[in-house]
């Protein structure tokens, strides 16, 4: 099955729904820019609730290395996707490995050095965003990144809902899937009805792709 991260969470309740359906990833975010920002002992307390197995994301934007890293330790996060831009040596800091952002604008995505993509869990496409909170939770082209090979496995978010989601696998192929806003029925509340149409939605894709 094609992986489904589920981000932006904020209550313990989704986080273990989330689980149940089958995710494979949980994101928590740590900026104070998100709508959806939790503090360290709630992100901590959230990650403690995920499955054995479900790997735990932090997601960061203007945070230092030594703050991210003083979170996913308390946190026990399993991975960090940040995003800005990011130097070498702070790569080379982070204490786990990084979901890299490759922001796509209207001339095409804007991807990080390729070295630093060669040491990423994944690369993450996201419609660029203009607030600076992280996602952008719209959609970008999908053509723009269809049928390439970008050397990390490959991960799409921006505005994915359960009406979307099968239509954008079935076009891009992702190893994975990055959904907040598009199963939420408010900004961190995840609505339980989209949640299971969207594990449902990427299950039907993948019945297609084999």
């Amino acid at each position: 099955m094609t992986d489904v991260k589920i981000c932006g969470l904020t209550r313990e309740g989704d986080v273990v729904l989330a689980c149940e359906l089958g995710a494979s990833l949980v994101g928590f975010n740590f900026s104070s820019l998100s709508p959806r920002a939790v503090d360290l002992e709630t992100g901590a307390q959230l990650a403690r609730s995920a499955a054995a197995g479900t790997l735990r994301v932090g997601v960061f934007v203007r945070e230092n290395v030594e703050r991210i890293s003083e979170i996913v330790a308390a946190a026990g996060l399993d991975f960090v996707q940040i995003h800005r831009s990011l130097r070498e040596e702070e790569v080379e800091s982070l204490p786990v490995p990084m979901i890299a952002v490759a922001p796509v604008g209207e001339n095409g995505p804007r991807l990080p050095p390729q070295a630093l993509v060669a040491r990423s869990r994944a690369l993450l496409f996201d419609r660029a965003s203009t607030d600076g909170a992280g996602g952008s939770g719209r959609p970008f082209d999908w053509n723009a990144i269809a049928g390439r090979s970008f050397g990390a496995p490959v991960f799409v978010a921006g505005g994915l809902t359960p009406e979307t989601v099968g239509a954008a696998i079935r076009r891009i192929r992702p190893d994975g899937v990055d959904v907040a806003s598009g199963v939420e029925s408010r900004p961190g509340v995840k609505d339980p009805e989209r949640m299971q149409r969207f594990f449902a939605e990427v299950r039907a894709a993948d019945r297609d792709r084999q």
